[in-house]
């Protein structure tokens, strides 16, 4: 069987050393029936969880199981997201963006490939600082961190967070009401040193609308674009069963490229243009 490696900006810890080696299945039908089976779960922490525990055969040299999934720090889930979405529909895509001075749409063009990625610095997933009389040690979040939060009002996660982070304090591990006594400058300086150590995928772009020449920058939603068309995998099922008498079976185990040049090869001879 292929597989499609990448490699993460972070990286799963385990072990003393840290992984940053995860393959991809081949992408064939039956994952794309997977995916478009998955359907949203209530929130999208755990949809991006169940999306990679579909597509993900390892991280390193072992299976990729939602456990292992879950503790990959956010910036490699959502670069695997963005990795998957190019699998699925290709480097290119177009943000369509709102000008916030005139008001028109406008679309810009870029490569997901071609997207600023931040590697993790010395040190990662652990930083080590000074607080106030304390020495603190504390990790980068991760899937499962968010998880846990991802119900709580925004005061409550914030506390909840630092609490699952903060690894030791002084040596020891913290106590409950450590999270809770840190000032918000304190906490600042634990969150910006976080952010020095973690990887980064680039979230938003400076763009120019075409109209007015008004400067603004675009969010990313780096979760988007991984769910196939549900009507362009059955259409092109039925083309190839109809075609070829090929079962169902047989047509999903075929990896997408095969499959969409088989469609093609029909549609040309058919006099059907169009881009597969």
């Amino acid at each position: 069987m292929q597989f499609i490696e990448v490699k993460l900006p972070g990286g799963l810890p385990g072990n003393g050393r840290i992984e940053r080696r995860a393959r991809f299945h081949s992408l064939t039908g039956r994952i794309e029936q997977a995916l478009i089976e998955t359907g949203a779960a209530a929130d999208q922490v755990g949809y991006v969880t169940s999306v990679l525990g579909t597509v993900l055969a390892s991280i390193g040299e072992t299976p990729a199981d939602p456990e292992r999934i879950a503790s990959l720090c956010v910036a490699d889930r959502q670069y695997l997201m963005l990795r998957l979405a190019a699998l699925l529909e290709g480097e290119q895509m177009w943000l369509k963006v709102t000008c916030g001075r005139c008001e028109s749409f406008f679309d810009v063009d870029l490569r997901r490939s071609e997207l600023p990625v931040k590697p993790a610095a010395e040190g990662y997933p652990l930083v080590r600082l000074r607080l106030g009389e304390h020495e603190v040690e504390a990790r980068v979040p991760n899937g499962g961190d968010q998880e846990r939060i991802a119900e709580l009002p925004d005061d409550q996660a914030m506390l909840q967070l630092l609490q699952d982070c903060i690894c030791s304090v002084d040596g020891q591990p913290p106590a409950t009401e450590f999270s809770q006594e840190l000032s918000p400058r304190e906490i600042e300086e634990l969150d910006q040193a976080l952010d020095e150590v973690a990887p980064a995928v680039c979230d938003r772009l400076q763009v120019v609308c075409p109209e007015c020449g008004h400067e603004q920058a675009a969010e990313l939603d780096h979760y988007a674009g991984v769910r196939p068309g549900e009507n362009y995998l059955y259409d092109e099922i039925h083309t190839l069963a109809s075609h070829y008498h090929w079962s169902e079976t047989d047509i999903l185990d075929l990896p997408q490229q095969k499959r969409r040049r088989y469609v093609g090869m029909i549609n040309r001879a058919g006099g059907v243009s169009g881009q597969w």
